[in-house]
């Protein structure tokens, strides 16, 4: 079987992206994403926002946001939705100016409802802080029990 090549394409160098260069942008995101998801879980709105830049981007399946403000108001509403949230990390990837981070949240809603949901968040960091979070997420799945 042969591969199809777009050429307008470049081709994903993999020695450069996992070369130990890489490494190091990498482990600082997964540091990153982490505390983040600790806050989060927290639900810890004011710790929660020192991880993103001043015109910081988050994006879900329901829309793209951008400023502290903006993004602020997303997680409070989430918050004031689900009081409770778990977070397991399923696997990262390292990559070329940003990283994946595959995921398995749980969220409970104000009546005591748990919700799973799977998905990969695709993070940039500027100066070590969150500039660029996309959520890729199945919808939630209601659980039993």
């Amino acid at each position: 079987m042969n591969a199809v090549l777009c050429p307008a394409t470049p081709l994903l160098e993999l020695r450069a992206v996992c070369a130990r260069e890489a490494l190091g942008p990498y482990s600082t995101a997964k540091s990153r994403i982490v505390a983040y998801w600790d806050d989060e879980c927290a639900r810890d709105l004011e710790k929660l926002m020192t991880h993103f830049t001043r015109d910081a981007e988050v994006v879900t399946p329901d829309g793209a946001v951008r400023g502290q403000a903006a993004v602020a108001a997303l997680y409070r509403k989430s918050f004031d939705a689900y009081p409770a949230l778990t977070v397991e990390m399923k696997a990262g990837f390292a990559g070329d100016g940003a990283h994946c981070f595959e995921y398995s949240a749980v969220l409970t809603d104000t009546g005591s409802h748990r919700w799973l949901i799977e998905g990969i968040n695709l993070m940039r960091l500027k100066d070590g802080l969150i500039d660029s979070l996309r959520s890729f997420e199945d919808a939630p799945r209601r659980m039993q029990g």
